[in-house]
């Protein structure tokens, strides 16, 4: 495409020596190669057998015969700064253009293309003035115009399409033989070469015209770059339909734009889309995708994509997806990540298949594995690893190193810290107590949790003459000892006694309950608790043991109390 350097140009002409080498993969031996300089291969994988298996006796020449006899004729190889470019290029374009230089119009080149061989028109090629950075397609009959404003310098047209080696022409014109501009500073993103393909799969496509695609195609990842550039929707550009080759530092974009990247700051009314990376800023009034990566901040009224990786901050009214994310994630509705290192919040969903750092949603957060924090207003779920789960109805994950709160229940193979009513930990206790406290309620309570902390769920019947016969009790608990014969474990349970009108109360219990194993099935258990109890005036509850405080309001009597609690526990 006449990109090449003189730098890059001693790239092909270097001399290397190679020993014979038996049944190697041609991908492999390009490695050895571009290994000792300053440069890669890069080539696609479809055209170029680089799983193929040469053997090559002993070769002493340079990187281009080397190529030449190893690919064969149809292969083009092209030079840029710090890579040699393989394309398969089996057949040879033949480009006709003149000036049409009307005196008070803009400059305008016209001209057709064909092929080589046969003399055949060819539609959909690329020709592109890249000091200009203009560019257009030929028709379905070959032919192009091309308008060169405010020029009247030497123009050097490039030719470009899939399959077809490069043409170029220098036109010189009568009237002014001394150009005025300076040559453009390109560049080649091995990425660019799949970065189109990867839009033309997501619903960015429906705003691209299908000649900028052809462009993409037929250009490849040949950026160049320029200052700033202004656009009303993609192709009504201040660069035309060669915006998705530069990459500017900055983008104003009344409506839409699509650019090759972003050096500095992009501004779009409704949208901002772009080929491969964009920094710092970017803000759209509707939605964003980037085929490369950011860095910086990403903003937009709806929803951001960033095909690669995002570092910095993103930030989306509805949804934000990228493939890694360091930073933070922000969306009113939905995030979604491969990876996320920092924060995600959003204000449903959050989704990250692994994380490092911390997940907040209004609803749920999903991960496959984390090291970090995830608090859900609904649930938390992690399929490998999670740190510490906080959520107010349920948490699921094979394995959680940290503490795991909900408000309801807890799932898990490995949890030492679950503290919820209900805790299903694969590794962890579970047992059924009947137990009496010093109210002469019977207990039946389940206990379930971790090898250190546990829930309680349970309740009571008071046999005796009493208004308040019915009992329900929730709870926490922790194994601060558990031997082979003892054990002591420490609980805090609220409990809510149901009778009559004006004779219900409920009460607050701090135990301390000391065990003995009987096998390793049953336990007894017994031990002092301390409890703050609520009731009403007209129930005069008796309360047994000791008392250590006693306050009466208006409506209630609240006492401090010393209590006792024992039973005999099932290992289940």
């Amino acid at each position: 495409m006449g990109y090449g350097t003189s730098r890059a140009q001693s790239n092909l002409m270097r001399v290397v020596a190679l020993n014979d080498v038996n049944h190697q993969q041609i991908g492999t031996l390009l490695k050895k190669i571009s290994g000792g300089g300053n440069f890669n291969f890069v080539y696609n994988n479809q055209t170029i057998p680089a799983d193929s298996v040469i053997s090559v006796t002993g070769y002493h020449g340079t990187i281009y015969n080397f190529l030449n006899n190893v690919l064969g004729p149809d292969y083009e190889f092209k030079e840029v700064p710090g890579y040699i470019v393989l394309r398969h290029a089996p057949r040879k374009l033949l480009l006709a253009a003149e000036v049409d230089n009307d005196p008070g119009k803009p400059l305008t080149v016209r001209g057709h293309v064909s092929d080589a061989a046969d003399g055949r028109r060819l539609g959909h090629v690329s020709i592109f003035e890249k000091n200009l950075l203009v560019s257009t397609l030929t028709d379905e009959q070959g032919d192009f115009a091309l308008k060169l404003n405010s020029w009247s310098g030497a123009v050097l047209l490039t030719a470009t399409k899939e399959n077809y080696r490069d043409t170029s022409l220098f036109i010189l014109q009568d009237v002014n033989v001394i150009s005025k501009a300076t040559n453009k500073h390109y560049q080649y993103y091995p990425e660019g070469e799949q970065t189109g393909g990867r839009l033309r799969r997501s619903f960015a496509h429906l705003f691209i015209s299908s000649k900028q695609m052809i462009q993409n195609l037929n250009l490849g990842g040949f950026f160049a770059f320029s200052p700033y550039q202004i656009s009303l929707v993609p192709g009504i550009s201040s660069h035309g339909m060669y915006n998705s080759q530069v990459i500017d530092n900055v983008s104003l974009n009344v409506m839409g734009g699509y650019t090759a990247g972003i050096k500095v700051v992009e501004l779009g009314g409704v949208f901002n889309i772009n080929r491969s990376n964009v920094g710092f800023v970017q803000m759209a009034g509707v939605f964003n995708v980037v085929g490369g990566n950011t860095k910086g901040v990403q903003g937009a009224g709806i929803y951001n994509q960033v095909l690669n990786n995002a570092s910095g901050v993103q930030v989306a009214g509805v949804a934000n997806k990228v493939k890694a994310i360091k930073g933070l994630q922000a969306a009113g509705i939905i995030n979604r990540a491969d990876s996320a290192s920092g924060v995600q919040v959003a204000g449903l969903y959050n989704r990250a298949n692994t994380f490092n750092g911390a997940q907040f949603a209004g609803l749920i957060n999903h991960t496959q594995n984390g090291n970090g924090v995830q608090l859900a207003g609904l649930a938390n779920s992690s399929k490998i690893e999670v740190s510490m789960q906080v959520a107010g109805i349920a948490n699921i994950a094979s394995k959680v190193t940290g503490l795991q709160f909900a408000g309801l229940f807890n799932v898990a193979d490995t949890s030492d810290y679950p503290l919820a009513f209900i805790n299903f930990i694969k590794t962890g206790r579970k047992s059924l107590a009947i137990s009496t406290d010093q109210f002469l309620f019977t207990h039946v309570d389940f206990r379930s949790g971790g090898r250190v902390l546990y829930g309680i769920i349970g309740g009571g019947y008071k046999f005796s003459n009493d208004q308040a016969k019915y009992a329900i009790e929730l709870g926490y608990g922790a194994h601060i000892v558990n031997n082979t014969h003892f054990t002591l474990d420490a609980e805090y349970g609220y409990q809510v006694a149901v009778g009559q009108k004006n004779k219900s109360w409920q009460s607050s219990s701090f135990k301390l309950l000391p065990g003995f194993k009987l096998n390793h099935t049953l336990q007894l258990f017994a031990g002092p608790s301390i409890n703050y109890a609520s009731f009403n005036r007209d129930n005069n509850l008796d309360v047994p043991f000791w008392v250590l405080h006693r306050a009466t309001n208006i409506d209630n009597i609240d006492v401090l109390h010393i209590g006792i609690t024992g039973g005999l526990q099932i290992e289940l």
